[in-house]
């Protein structure tokens, strides 16, 4: 992951939580798949600007602790932990050499493992996780979809996205984001293709025992909606639950 590109794009990333994808399938799945975290300790890796920090210390959470490689991007959560005073706590570091912070009972990563280029990498980013949970704890979070064809890339631009990718995406090839904010602000990012078995062999070797995709969900009140169809169908983007004995 390039922090400078992070940097530059902090603010525009932070105005793209408001798209309605975010509310009523990223966010909703993550409370789904998270449960009933009162009093848990969690530790949220690539927390960008906090705004899943702050959802989960609203819903319970005891401690919570956001990691981002971004300087800017902490800064705008610490910014926001001052005028609206909830507990949160923030550190700048690569989560790829992550320091001992603790024991958490849950590890989150919203959009962490997609910047992995290799399995190497996606390995790091795993073991990160797991040396900081308790036995019995959780990783959970969000990712790029792998099983998400390329010539549905295009299709999500109704939604605030799209993707761009060679058709017969290798290893580390670039996953091309162009994201457009309601406010007309635009903003572009990459992310990388690692195949499925490729996440399921890095889960085991970082020592997980138990590690599965969770198929994103839409929020009961949006379910009528024909509008969610595409997305739904071809979702962009997973969730993935991996267990720690």
């Amino acid at each position: 992951m390039n922090t400078s590109d992070y940097n530059f794009i902090a603010e525009a990333y932070k105005r793209s939580k408001q798209l309605p994808f975010r509310l009523y399938v990223e966010s909703y799945s993550l409370h789904q798949m998270m449960g009933d975290i009162t009093g848990f300790n969690i530790l949220d890796l690539a927390c960008g600007e906090g705004f899943y920090t702050r959802k989960l210390k609203e819903a319970g959470a005891n401690r919570v602790l956001g990691v981002d490689l971004s300087a800017k991007m902490i800064e705008l959560a610490e910014a926001h932990e001052r005028t609206h005073l909830i507990g949160c706590q923030y550190l700048v570091s690569d989560v790829a050499k992550l320091p001992y912070l603790g024991i958490f009972d849950k590890v989150v990563a919203m959009y962490l493992l997609n910047y992995a280029r290799t399995k190497e990498e996606l390995v790091s980013y795993c073991r990160a996780a797991y040396h900081q949970l308790r036995s019995g704890g959780f990783f959970i979070g969000y990712n790029d979809n792998p099983f998400n064809p390329v010539e549905e890339y295009s299709s999500y631009r109704k939604y605030g996205f799209t993707k761009q990718a060679k058709e017969d995406r290798q290893e580390g090839d670039p996953i091309h984001y162009t994201f457009y904010n309601t406010d007309d602000t635009v903003f572009t990012f990459d992310n990388y293709y690692l195949r499925p078995q490729t996440y399921a062999e890095a889960f085991t070797e970082a020592g997980f025992t138990r590690f599965q995709w969770v198929a994103p969900e839409l929020h009961p009140s949006q379910l009528d909606d024909p509008f969610w169809g595409q997305f739904m169908t071809h979702p962009p983007v997973i969730g993935f639950l991996a267990e720690k004995k």
